[in-house]
C-alpha cells in the first residue's frame, strides 16, 4: 500500500506540475497568436486524445508521465501553408518568442506561490524550534547552543517552527561563514549564539543538514497512545483503535511512543502479541507489521499514528495560519527564498562545496510524494510547491533542449543580429541531451544508493 500510495501521489504530482508548465507555454503562444498543434502531458504512446478549439489543437495524455511538451507551428519542423505563415513560431519577433519560452517556468513559480499561499491559509502545523540534543563536537556546540534553547531569530529574521528555522539556517550555510541566532535559553533569558558555517563542504554533504550542524530538534517523551489508524492497515486488521494505550509487546512493557515504534520497526512480517488498555480494561491483540524499505533497510510498519493531544506535545506544537493577504505575501516570500536557496546550492555543487548526492531522482521524489500525501493536504501542497520551483529553475538552466537553452540561443541572436545556425543548434541540442542524460543517471544512481545503502 505504501508503494501504491507513493506511485499514485507521484503520478498526480508530476501530472499537475507538467500540465501547469506546459499550459504556461500554451497560453503564451495563444496570446502571441502562435498556432498550437499539440498539447501533450507525458511522452510515448497516447492513452487519451482529444481535438479542441478553432485551431483543432490535439490534447494528449501519453503513457510515460515524466514530462510533456507543446508543439507549435514552425517552418523549421515542417512545411507551413502560406495562409498560416504569420502564425508560425519561428516568424514571431524575438520578444514574442522569449515570452512563449519563458512562460513555462514562470507558470511553475506562480503555481508554487499559490500552493504556498493556500498552505499558509489552511494552516501549517509544526514544532517550535526548540533545541534537543547537541553534538558536543559540532559547530552548534562550539557556538554555544544548548539543550532547551528556543530559536527566535536566524540572522535578522524571526522563525516560528523548525521548517522555517531549517530553511533559513541552510540559506546562511550556502552564502555566509557564520550565523547569529537569537534564542531564549532554559532560564528564560534572550541571548545570541554565533555559529560558524565555515566547514561548508561537510555541512552541505549528504544527509540531514541539522544533524550535520550538530542539532537534533527537541522531541518530548510521548506516551504510547494510539491517535489514528489507517484504513486497511495492519493496525486496523489487528483491532487497534484510537484511544488505545499500548502496555506491552510480547510480554515486554512499553512506556513510550518511541519504544513502541522501535518494536514495530524491528519486526517486519513477524506476529506480535499486544496488550493494550481500552476504556480502563486490558485487551489482548495480535498485529503483523508490514515490511517496508526505509533507507535501504527492512522495517516494520502498521499504519498507526500517535495521539497528538498529549500535553507535552501541545507545549511545543505550533500552527502557522495566515489570512488571504498575508498568505499570498508569505507564499511569494517562500517561493523567492526556495528559488534563491536552490540556485545557491546548485552553485555550491558546481564548486564542489555541496554534495551531488543531494540530487534526487524519480524514486526519491515518489517516496516524498507518498509521505506528504499521507501526512495531509498542507504537507502535499508544500511538496508540490518545492518540486514546482525546482522544475522552474531546472528548465531555465542554459542547456540546449531546455527552455533556458532556447533563451540562450535567442540572446545570441539578439547580440549578433541574426539567428543561430541550424547546425550550431543541432550540436547544442545533442550536447544538451547528453547533459540531461548524465544528470538523470546521477539522480537514478543516488536513488538506488539510498535504497540499497
Amino acid at each position: 500500500m505504501t508503494i501504491l500510495t507513493s506511485l499514485a501521489a507521484f503520478i498526480v504530482a508530476i501530472g499537475v506540475l507538467v500540465t501547469i508548465h506546459e499550459y504556461g507555454h500554451y497560453l503564451a503562444a495563444r496570446l502571441m497568436d502562435v498556432k498550437v498543434l499539440r498539447f501533450s502531458v507525458g511522452f510515448g504512446r497516447p492513452i487519451y486524445r482529444r481535438v479542441f478549439g478553432r485551431d483543432r489543437t490535439e490534447f494528449v495524455v501519453a503513457a510515460i508521465p515524466l514530462g510533456g511538451y507543446v508543439k507549435m507551428l514552425d517552418e523549421r519542423e515542417a512545411p507551413v501553408p502560406d495562409a498560416e505563415v504569420s502564425r508560425a513560431f519561428n516568424r514571431k519577433r524575438l520578444g514574442a518568442r522569449n515570452f512563449v519560452v519563458a512562460a513555462g517556468p514562470v507558470a511553475n513559480f506562480l503555481f508554487a506561490l499559490v500552493a504556498y499561499a493556500v498552505m499558509f491559509m489552511i494552516g501549517v502545523p509544526g514544532l517550535k524550534p526548540v533545541v534537543g540534543d547537541v553534538d558536543p563536537t559540532s559547530a552548534a556546540a562550539a557556538g554555544g547552543l544548548q539543550h532547551g534553547d528556543e530559536i527566535l531569530m536566524v540572522g535578522n529574521r524571526r522563525v516560528q517552527d523548525w521548517d522555517q528555522a531549517n530553511l533559513r539556517l541552510l540559506d546562511h550555510a550556502v552564502r555566509a561563514d557564520e550565523v547569529v541566532l537569537t534564542v531564549v535559553d532554559r532560564d528564560g533569558r534572550e541571548v545570541e549564539r554565533t555559529v560558524s558555517l565555515e566547514n561548508r563542504r561537510d555541512l552541505l554533504g549528504e544527509g540531514q543538514f541539522l544533524e550535520r550542524l550538530g542539532i537534533r530538534p527537541y522531541r518530548p517523551t510521548l506516551l504510547p497512545l494510539i491517535g489514528s489508524v489507517e484504513r486497511g492497515s495492519p493496525a486496523a486488521e489487528s483491532g487497534l483503535q484510537p484511544g488505545d494505550r499500548v502496555l506491552s509487546v510480547d510480554g515486554e512493557p512499553v512506556d513510550s511512543w518511541a519504544a513502541w515504534v522501535e518494536r514495530i520497526q524491528e519486526a517486519p512480517g513477524q506476529p506480535l502479541r499486544l496488550r493494550v488498555e481500552r476504556d480502563g480494561r486490558p485487551v489482548e491483540l495480535q498485529v503483523v507489521p508490514a515490511e517496508v524499505e526505509i533507507e535501504g533497510e527492512r522495517r516494520g510498519r502498521i499504519g498507526a499514528g500517535v495521539d497528538t493531544d498529549q500535553p507535552q506535545l501541545r507545549e511545543i506544537s505550533t500552527l502557522v495560519r495566515l489570512g488571504p493577504v498575508e498568505g499570498f505575501v508569505s507564499g511569494a516570500s517562500r517561493t523567492w527564498e526556495v528559488s534563491v536557496l536552490t540556485l545557491r546550492v546548485l552553485g555550491r555543487m558546481i564548486t564542489g562545496e555541496a554534495s551531488v548526492k543531494n540530487i534526487a531522482g524519480p524514486v526519491t521524489i515518489a517516496e516524498y510524494a507518498g509521505m506528504t500525501a499521507i501526512i495531509g493536504i498542507t504537507a502535499f501542497l508544500g511538496f508540490l510547491a518545492l518540486v514546482s520551483v525546482s522544475l522552474g529553475i531546472i528548465n531555465l538552466l542554459p542547456i540546449p533542449v531546455l527552455d533556458g537553452g532556447h533563451l540562450m540561443f535567442n540572446l545570441v541572436e539578439w547580440v549578433k543580429g541574426s539567428a543561430v545556425s541550424e547546425r550550431t543548434q543541432l550540436i547544442g541540442q545533442q550536447l544538451g541531451l547528453l547533459a540531461i542524460a548524465a544528470l538523470m543517471l546521477l539522480a537514478f544512481y543516488n536513488d538506488f544508493a539510498r535504497l540499497f545503502g
